[in-house]
């Protein structure tokens, strides 16, 4: 009662990082980072656009995968 099953749960919670990751990899995936598009919604003070890129809108799928700098991070710890 009440459990919400994941499919991603099992990567998030058993993966070997830091418990601060396997925090924001859950919040990551449930789309509750405070982004600049989740402090619009509730009339917050925020920025238009990416603090990276200064492009797009902020948001947790712009951050993590859309940005160009986000591309090239993870760009980089693919050639690791």
């Amino acid at each position: 009662m009440g459990l919400e099953v994941s499919p991603t749960a099992a990567f998030t919670w058993k993966s070997k990082v830091p418990l601060q990751c396997h925090f924001f990899m859950w919040l990551a995936n449930k789309n509750r980072c405070w982004t600049s598009d989740r402090l619009a919604t509730r009339g917050l003070p925020h920025q238009d656009t990416c603090p990276f890129c200064d492009q797009h809108e902020e948001s947790i799928q712009h951050l993590l995968l859309s940005c160009v700098f986000a591309r090239q991070v993870w760009h980089e710890l693919r050639e690791m």
